[in-house]
């Protein structure tokens, strides 16, 4: 297994979107190609196809391809990871897609099976690790998983990293304290309103979804953390992070993907819409976002 992801994923990551003509008609690879392109060529180390930003439960099996390969054709060298969800045969075979598009690993989203604890949920991670063609990062957003479980898991030579999204920092606190803490990479899964918990604990890498639009904005939080500069941190938090996140957080999350859309229409970039669950911003909800426009196009000292 290469050492390369356990590093990069000690960075940003960038979890991204996907595009979209004719509405959302059909996925548009061309202007995918483009975001991840000018992502990592800002400097970001990793970029994440299939995320829940890029509305993965919405896309159908060769629309998942398409964002597959529009990442891998992003003219850059970059830690390349593939969200994989469903059953474990849609796992195993989407992330032999990805392997053969030259993905790096998967990140596996939480089953969506509404039945099963915690031992069910170790049981499929430990088959996904067992016979996976690429190494997994395990995204994690419930409590069903106990520290317990969480310790089982991370042992296992398949898994490189946890994406943590989940709201029990005591839990993610206790972990890192003993040896489950040095055997795979944890990642903040909450995004940049989240960096200063979390550095607290230790964690300095996280998820981006600003990153699609602004990665230098990603990359200066990023390096406020490490550098332990909670005022220049609480600055960009302030000014840019929480307005966003606070909208794309609202309302069950329904702006999630429509805000960061918005973010890339004002750096001349359209990916289209989105498809239901996910709404387009209303009017209050681009007036809220218009005020902090201004800081846009301040904030980060890298763009």
């Amino acid at each position: 297994m290469s050492s390369r992801v356990p590093a990069a994923l000690e960075g940003v990551t960038a979890v991204l979107i996907t595009a979209y003509t004719r509405g959302t008609a059909q996925v548009d690879e061309d202007t995918i190609t483009q975001i991840a392109t000018r992502t990592a060529a800002a400097g970001v180390p990793v970029l994440t196809a299939l995320g829940n930003t890029a509305e993965v439960q919405q896309l159908r099996t060769a629309e998942r391809l398409a964002v597959l390969r529009a990442v891998a054709a992003a003219d850059h060298p970059v830690t390349r990871i593939a969200g994989v969800c469903g059953g474990i045969g849609t796992v195993l075979t989407e992330t032999e897609a990805a392997r053969d598009l030259g993905y790096h690993a998967v990140m596996v989203h939480e089953p969506a099976d509404p039945f099963g604890d915690g031992s069910g949920l170790v049981r499929f991670y430990r088959q996904v690790a067992e016979d996976a063609a690429l190494p997994l990062v395990l995204y994690l957003r419930s409590t069903r998983l106990s520290a317990a479980h969480l310790s089982e898991l991370v042992a296992l030579p398949g898994v490189v990293g946890v994406k943590y999204a989940r709201p029990d920092l005591h839990t993610l606190a206790a972990l890192l304290a003993g040896p489950a803490g040095q055997q795979c990479t944890w990642i903040n899964g909450s995004a940049e309103s989240s960096v200063a918990s979390f550095a607290a604990l230790g964690v300095t890498s996280f998820t981006s979804g600003i990153a699609n639009a602004r990665p230098d904005i990603a990359l200066a939080v990023h390096r406020a953390a490490t550098d332990g500069d909670l005022t220049a941190l609480q600055a960009l938090v302030r000014d840019f992070v929480e307005p966003i996140e606070a909208l794309r957080a609202e309302h069950g999350g329904r702006y999630n993907v429509s805000t960061i859309k918005q973010l890339l229409r004002w750096e001349g970039i359209e990916a289209g819409g989105v498809r239901p669950p996910h709404s387009e911003l209303d009017d209050a909800a681009l007036a809220r976002l218009a005020v902090v426009q201004p800081a846009v196009t301040t904030a980060g000292s890298t763009r």
